[in-house]
């Protein structure tokens, strides 16, 4: 592994950001910059960037640029417990058994879920094949004593679980004195847990026993993976995977697993494709037209932004059956029905959301000293809505640096919560920490969701206050810290030298969206968008400005005056409007220049 991942410059403490943020500079190797861009045939920043994520040999760096399913999906059956599950899974396909898939109602267990459903039935199993979303507001999270039961009623002799299950003991306990065989494919299994040992088949990279190469699947990765398994030998193989491939790389994005690993770049990458073509899915057709991504390529962070959140609208705000029901439609009506219904809970969703980040902005600026752990709670009855809590989270991560806990309490003061990480802070060891305080808890290193009753949040308050404390050293450590992966200044910002850092992607965790220094930009024009966001026209040295967007970044104007000089923090993006691409700066954080 190259060190040059581990290099890196402070950029003058004295300078004090916008964002009361710390800057650190990546250093490379000169010679190995130029050593890699010679031999990849790649622009020096893209392969200082390389180099700065460890892949300082051709090759590897190489297969980063241009994964493909071909090469770099693993074989299934190199997973354990894969072998039993499919012979299972087949068995029952030749005796006609029932199958019911039991999925999370987030977009990972979703897409998972579809991912299955149309496997299955591709094979033979018709209408014998069913599904059972647990309603976040009903049942919560997981696979519950209740489904195993509603499965029995309903004859299944299968219950393939999606993106849950893996810590649902007495779930998988209740369907096997019930008969029915209960395979797990989950992938939020903490360090030191058991599976539940009357599961037919667990499908996850994480147990101990298990050598399959890439741990970091999501759960449509893992259905992917059975799917790949049970269509071994099937003529229409290989389309079939690229068809499915689309929706796992919807999961895999919005499930924040990591992209370094070659085969979730692999599966991103070529579901990436396949969503930029017209599809003959009209379920998946409508969501991308609703979307505003008909007819045009599709990045992976329109998957986070985009396609991901309206999925998940259904689950947070009513029902995510809404979701495969979209999916398995057979006709464009009735699918572009459904996707604007999705397309109408996300605009709910950004409503409800956007109420409640402002009432905990203004408990934030309220607090005398910003506290070590954010936790704030609320009642459902007040406006504090259980299906936005962790999308909450993460905006209070973003104001605080802090690790965020949010929760909101029901009539019967048990609090549904929600929790994004801060400062490298693993959140299911921190809920952990506090196991008996808790109903339950689950998730996985960046995002966890949790229930506690009303009585204890303030001792959940103290026990998470004490796991944070002992792991940072005083404030310093808490302030943000940004780190650029190289310089350049505004007149480098083209439209063809950020098309070439599209090499990189697919962007997301462990392959983050570079960050660039861009160094002493005049600000040439001042606009503040929808009261919350702001737009920069900026130029360097030459006659060409470049637009520079901060999204939430209003309350900054002040600090941006016409004609001035910033030091700017800012990824690169195209910008298309009416079939005009322009480059633009996306800012992280701004100051004044040296």
């Amino acid at each position: 592994m190259n060190t040059n991942a581990d290099v890196s410059r402070a950029l003058d403490s004295r300078m004090t950001s916008f964002r009361q943020a710390r800057w650190e500079l990546a250093e490379a190797d000169e010679r190995a910059v130029l050593r890699l861009s010679r031999e990849l045939d790649v622009p020096s920043p893209v392969a200082r960037i390389l180099l700065g994520r460890g892949l300082s040999d051709t090759e590897r760096a190489g297969e980063f640029l241009s994964p493909s399913l071909d090469r770099h999906l693993h074989d299934p059956f190199a997973m354990f417990g894969m072998d039993r599950a499919v012979d299972r899974l087949r068995r029952a396909l030749d005796g006609g058994e029932r199958i019911r898939i039991v999925s999370d109602y987030d977009v990972d267990g979703t897409t998972a879920s579809v991912i299955l459903q149309h496997s299955l039935r591709l094979l033979g199993a018709g209408d014998r094949v069913s599904y059972h979303i647990p309603s976040r507001f009903d049942e919560g999270y997981g696979f519950s004593v209740a489904a195993a039961e509603r499965a029995a009623l309903d004859g299944a002799q299968i219950v393939v679980t999606c993106d849950i299950g893996v810590r649902d003991h007495a779930a998988v306990d209740r369907a096997a004195e019930l008969g029915i065989d209960v395979i797990i494919c989950d992938h939020h299994l903490p360090p030191g847990e058991d599976v539940p040992s009357r599961a037919l088949a667990v499908l996850c990279p994480k147990q101990d026993n298990c050598n399959y190469p890439n741990s970091f699947l999501a759960a449509c990765g893992l259905s992917l993976k059975v799917a790949q398994a049970l269509l071994a030998d099937h003529p229409r193989r290989a389309d079939v995977i690229a068809s499915l491939v689309k929706l796992a790389a919807i999961g895999t994005v919005a499930d924040m697993v990591e992209l370094d690993d070659l085969e979730n770049r692999a599966i991103v990458s070529a579901g990436l494709a396949g969503l930029s073509q017209p599809s003959r899915n009209p379920g998946l057709a409508a969501l991308l037209e609703v979307s505003g991504l008909g007819g045009r390529a599709v990045t992976a962070t329109d998957c986070g932004y985009k396609l991901g959140p309206r999925i998940n609208a259904a689950g947070r705000l009513a029902a995510a059956s809404t979701v495969i029901e979209l999916f398995n439609a057979r006709d464009s009506e009735s699918a572009m029905e459904l996707a604007r219904e999705l397309n109408r809970l996300n605009g709910e969703r950004q409503e409800v959301q956007q109420r409640l980040v402002e009432r905990v902005m203004d408990e934030i600026r309220g607090l005398k000293a910003t506290p070590m752990v954010a936790l704030f709670a609320g009642d459902e009855s007040d406006g504090w809505h259980r299906g936005v809590v962790g999308i909450v989270a993460s905006k209070v991560v973003d104001a605080m640096n802090r690790p965020a806990f949010i929760v909101a309490f029901d009539a019967d003061g048990v609090g549904r919560g929600s929790a994004r990480t801060a400062n490298g802070i693993h959140l299911v060891e921190a809920l952990e920490s506090a196991a008996d305080l808790l109903v339950k808890f689950g998730g996985h290193r960046a995002a966890a969701g949790f229930t506690v009753e009303r009585e204890k949040i303030g001792a959940l308050e103290a026990r998470l206050f004490e796991y944070v404390s002992a792991r940072v050293d005083g404030d310093e450590d808490l302030l943000p810290r940004f780190r650029a992966d190289a310089s350049l200044s505004p007149d480098e910002v083209t439209i063809d030298a950020v098309r070439e850092l599209l090499r990189l992607e697919p962007h997301g965790i462990g392959n983050p969206r570079p960050v660039f220094l861009v160094e002493a930009a005049m600000v040439r024009r001042v606009t503040i968008m929808k009261d919350r966001h702001l737009k920069l026209v900026i130029a360097g040295e030459e006659a060409g400005t470049v637009e520079a967007v901060w999204w939430d970044g209003a309350q900054f104007a002040g600090d941006c005056a016409l004609g001035s000089r910033l030091d700017l923090l800012a990824t690169c993006s195209v910008n298309e409007w009416q079939g005009v691409a322009r480059p633009q700066l996306v800012i992280k954080d701004a100051r004044p220049a040296r």
